[in-house]
């Protein structure tokens, strides 16, 4: 049944309804990791039945959360955009609690890998993105407006050969603060924050882990980050 109101407003409802129900919200934590993934891969990740995963599928596309490509006989789903992301994110830090994992030890050591690194649509969340938004900021590379100091885009140049722009180039910003759902704190979006994931994994300084967005520092990705990282504040 549909009012009548005084004056319109957004229909914030029909959005907040897409995720309204636990499988839906794992299928959106699952394409988190900004890649395209075929309802198979979703079926098999979340353990649901193909009929399952395309119906709950179909209404996340219906009400814009996610987007739908198809490539021959294959069907790609993925989220419809970056502020779908940090929509999601965002709220999850403000939900308060989270549904908890199985009891399993593989699901455990899953959980924990989650907490360590992860991706946020395509930017680093997790313990080790929060560290290294701080430490930006305590090097003054970021300033308490969230945007790159003058010293800041010719260090990041210097340091990972990424030449930060002083405007958006298009409509994501160059630079924005993601509130991390787990860790409470910021961690780094917009362009910056997808660049700085793509060469770290382009270096192998990170690399994705199986089967998951949990991310996993390396080695080499220690040995040539704990620089900045050390200068990491504990409260920003």
């Amino acid at each position: 049944m549909s009012r009548a109101h005084q004056e319109s407003a957004p229909d914030i409802a029909a959005l907040a309804s897409a995720i309204a129900e636990p499988t839906r919200v794992m299928i959106c934590t699952c394409v988190l990791d900004g890649r395209a993934w075929t309802l198979t891969e979703l079926s098999r990740a979340l353990g649901l039945p193909m009929s399952s995963t395309s119906e709950h599928v179909s209404i996340l596309i219906d009400r814009g959360v996610l987007a739908e490509r198809r490539q021959g006989r294959h069907r790609y789903v993925q989220l419809a955009s970056a502020d779908i992301a940090d929509w999601l994110e965002h709220t999850g830090a403000l939900a308060g609690q989270r549904v908890e994992s199985a009891s399993s030890l593989a699901a455990k050591t899953r959980d924990r890998h989650l907490l360590e690194a992860r991706t946020c649509y395509r930017h680093i969340a997790g313990k080790l993105g929060v560290r290294l938004f701080a430490a930006l900021t305590a090097r003054g590379w970021i300033d308490e407006a969230v945007t790159v100091t003058d010293s800041g885009r010719e260090a990041i140049a210097k340091a990972w050969g990424i030449d930060v722009p002083t405007t958006a180039t298009s409509a994501r910003p160059v630079t924005q603060r993601c509130l991390d759902w787990t860790e409470r704190r910021t961690h780094l979006g917009g362009w910056l924050g997808d660049e700085l994931c793509r060469e770290f994994i382009d270096r192998t300084w990170i690399t994705r882990r199986p089967s998951s967005r949990a991310l996993k520092l390396t080695p080499t990705g220690r040995e040539n980050l704990d620089w900045i990282l050390a200068a990491e504040v504990t409260q920003l």
